[in-house]
């Protein structure tokens, strides 16, 4: 099984993965102003991009052909050779999920993207968060000498994407300015993915107590430094 198939395995089937999806979209859809059109930036297996294009004006961009052959539809998909297509189109909210990681210069892309908001437009960013992954290898994964070599700064590694960019906040603020600055912040698996016992997570109680507890904790800054993800949405 390639390392694309089993990212695939983790969003589509697994009890985290499902949790993982439905606690960013009450996040991002609290935040959508009605009739918005979205581009979904490094939409992946477009899961988001076909949940909002049911409410919304979808475009999605995937460069990676391995993603784009299971790619769901129900939207506008655009590939690496059709990235030009968006060039003179404008959107109210662009979603950069899981993608400023994974590209040579973040900031140049921000400032591209940035010419494609309309006025009021924003972005959605999900980005890894360092501490988060510190916590995540010294309690789910049992290693305390990696999360040691991490939290003195080490690189960090998808199991899927290889080789990471970690960025923080601060950094994130730079990027965007002076157009856009950070409006709010969510943490987004906060402690749903400590755990090892993966048995109960397939159930019903631990799924509603589990949502309920992270939607609190998304919301508290204490446990967003700590969280695996965070959630950023931006305004001009």
């Amino acid at each position: 099984m390639t390392a694309i198939n089993q990212y695939h395995d983790y969003v589509y089937t697994t009890p985290w993965g499902k949790l993982f999806y439905e606690l960013l979209w009450a996040q991002l859809e609290s935040t959508l102003p009605e009739n918005a059109r979205i581009l979904d930036y490094g939409s992946g297996f477009g899961k988001t991009a076909h949940h909002l294009a049911q409410n919304y004006e979808l475009v999605a961009y995937e460069p990676d052909q391995e993603m784009l052959q299971q790619a769901e539809t129900g939207f506008t998909q655009l590939g690496r050779n059709e990235r030009s297509r968006l060039e003179t189109q404008q959107f109210d909210v662009i979603l950069l999920h899981n993608v400023l990681e994974y590209v040579p210069n973040p900031a140049a892309l921000i400032a591209d993207l940035q010419q494609h908001l309309t006025a009021g437009g924003f972005f959605s960013i999900v980005k890894h968060n360092a501490l988060g992954h510190v916590f995540a290898s010294a309690v789910l994964n049992d290693d305390p000498a990696r999360a040691l070599t991490e939290y003195e700064g080490a690189a960090m590694r998808s199991q899927s994407f290889g080789a990471m960019n970690l960025y923080s906040l601060n950094e994130l603020t730079n990027w965007l300015a002076p157009q856009q600055h950070i409006s709010r912040t969510y943490g987004l698996r906060t402690v749903f993915g400590l755990s090892a016992n993966n048995d109960i997570k397939g159930t019903t109680a631990w799924h509603d107590a589990m949502f309920t507890l992270e939607q609190k904790l998304a919301v508290d800054p204490q446990a967003q430094a700590v969280a695996f993800f965070q959630h950023v949405i931006t305004a001009d």
